[in-house]
């Protein structure tokens, strides 16, 4: 039952767009989004434990559930341990991945986002647009550069 809960899990975390799997620290199977983690699993376990982040607001209350505690290491950034998967229905374990999930990505940067969120097109047109106001301000600053220094500038070198 726990081997087959488990698998569900890791499946569904693997079924969420732009996710990537690896192993980090050795013995911990890491899942991420953008390249921040937002679930964690024992690489060699046989149950459903896992970690992963809640929002601030939820911390507290779901930490009080037994069988779910503050993370070891990261609890102050809201990462809790699911360390009795019975404690929840299987329902919300993967509500509480694909929240976890939601809200790394939502910290991601904007331009990231929005190539994960297929806005490649958008993200392109503005880059091009910043590249052609580059070109006007260095355009002025080289002009700068070559006109008459000013009388500051003139009483400095003597």
């Amino acid at each position: 039952m726990a081997a087959a809960r488990r698998s569900a899990l890791l499946a569904f975390c693997r079924s969420l767009p732009h996710s990537t799997e690896d192993v980090k620290w050795g013995a911990d199977l890491v899942f991420s989004i953008g390249g921040k983690m937002f679930a964690a699993f024992d690489k060699n376990g046989k149950d459903a434990k896992f970690g992963c982040k809640v929002a601030e607001d939820d911390f507290v209350a779901v930490t009080s559930i037994d069988g779910i505690e503050p993370s070891k290491y990261a609890a102050r950034f809201h990462w809790i341990s699911v360390k009795d998967p019975s404690v929840l229905p299987e329902k919300e374990a993967m509500a509480l991945l694909r929240d976890s999930y939601e809200l790394i990505k939502a910290k991601l940067p904007a331009k990231l986002q929005k190539q994960l969120d297929g806005g490649r097109a958008k993200a392109s047109a503005k880059k091009a647009g910043a590249k052609k106001t580059t070109k006007k301000t260095s355009a002025k600053a080289s002009s700068a550069k070559t006109a008459a220094p000013t009388k500051k500038k003139a009483a400095k070198k003597s």
